[in-house]
C-alpha cells in the first residue's frame, strides 16, 4: 500500500513539474525583428537605416522582399534589407 502511495505521490510531482515547465514556454513571446536598409553611395558614404520595427517571423519574408524592390535611387551603388532581432 505504501509503495503505491509513493508512486503515485511521485508521479503527480513529475506530472506538476512538465506542467510548470510546458507553461512557461509557452508564456515567452514571438522574437520580434528591426528591418534595415544599408545604402552604399558613389562618393562612399554608406549608412544603415532602420524601416520597419516589430516584425514577426511570419511577416518578414515579404517585408524583406518589398523593401529589397522599394529603394531606386540614381547615386545609391549598392543596397540591401536584412533583419535583426530586437
Amino acid at each position: 500500500m505504501r509503495k503505491k502511495l509513493m508512486a503515485g505521490v511521485l508521479a503527480a510531482a513529475v506530472t506538476a513539474l512538465v506542467g510548470i515547465q510546458g507553461t512557461g514556454v509557452a508564456a515567452q513571446a514571438a522574437p520580434t525583428f528591426t528591418i534595415y536598409v544599408h545604402f552604399e553611395y558613389e562618393s562612399g558614404f554608406s549608412y544603415d537605416y532602420p524601416v520597419e520595427r516589430g516584425v514577426t517571423t511570419a511577416e518578414m519574408p515579404a517585408l524583406l522582399q518589398y523593401c529589397g524592390s522599394a529603394h531606386q535611387a540614381p547615386s545609391v551603388v549598392r543596397f540591401y534589407c536584412y533583419p535583426v532581432a530586437e
